[in-house]
């Protein structure tokens, strides 16, 4: 069996959703460059160890996108709720979360990132707060998922823009078919969407076009399997992030992956 063929399905919240803003400071080229050699692969080479169970990042299209989109997105999933925060035990992930500054603006970027149910008696969204749209677990490494980022519309204004997409999220609950996987986030000017299916690429596909004719879509495409070939002490030049707008990495993952107790001096 191939180390990437068994299946960790995880709940709905054991997710984190990034939207990454570059700082002025760095050129496209530069944040895209770190980005493919440094970030994404140690990602990817990092975790697992520790509770990583599907990663996938997104470079955001920069023609025509408005600066209150984010440049990059990502979802990193992890084997429970609480494997995250336990993780910054060990060093591997301290060093991870610590690359962070160097590739995005963090005043920015440091949104909430922790999904929570949509209310049933909610109208709108509380803006930059991600959601959860179908409550059971999933893989998210395996199967297609579907990635939509889009900009709020210059003719509708902030609080209409949330509504809306308040609206569609509730009707997309009603309908959610074969999607066993959907994450949602508003800011006032962009929103970002993820669905997932174990089996059926284009149930995803469907259930966006209604959202996607409401919006000006940046972005709406189907995340592309891709493993690393490299380990980390490898001669190797990283990752070319212009194979597809959104990767969704294979790796191997741990059975019981958590950080390893030692005992101390």
């Amino acid at each position: 069996m191939s180390p990437h063929a068994a299946s960790y399905p995880v709940s709905a919240n054991a997710v984190y959703v990034w939207r990454g803003f570059k700082p002025s400071t760095l050129s496209y080229a530069d944040f895209t460059g770190f980005l493919g050699t440094v970030f994404v692969p140690a990602c990817v080479l990092l975790q697992p160890a520790i509770g990583l169970r599907a990663y996938l990042p997104a470079l955001v299209p920069q023609s025509g996108k408005p600066a209150a989109v984010p440049d990059q997105t990502a979802l990193m999933f992890w084997n429970t709720a609480t494997a995250h925060d336990e993780a910054k035990a060990a060093i591997a992930e301290r060093i991870y979360l610590n690359l962070h500054g160097d590739v995005y603006d963090m005043a920015r970027s440091k949104l909430p990132e922790v999904p929570i149910a949509l209310d049933p008696a909610a109208t709108t969204l509380v803006p930059e707060q991600p959601y959860f749209l179908v409550p059971q677990p999933a893989d998210w490494m395996h199967g297609a998922t579907r990635h939509l980022v889009a900009a709020r519309p210059a003719a509708l204004a902030a609080a209409d823009f949330l509504i809306a997409a308040a609206r569609w999220a509730k009707n997309f609950q009603l309908t959610a078919g074969e999607v066993d996987g959907a994450l949602l986030c508003c800011g006032n000017d962009y929103l970002v969407v993820w669905l997932h299916s174990g089996g059926n690429a284009a149930a995803a596909q469907i259930a966006t076009t209604g959202l996607a004719a409401k919006v000006d879509v940046l972005l709406n495409v189907e995340a592309v399997p891709h493993a690393l070939q490299a380990e980390l002490w490898d001669d190797w030049p990283g990752l070319d992030l212009s194979l597809a707008p959104c990767l969704n990495l294979q790796f191997a993952r741990h059975p019981h992956a958590l950080p390893r107790k030692r005992s101390r001096p």
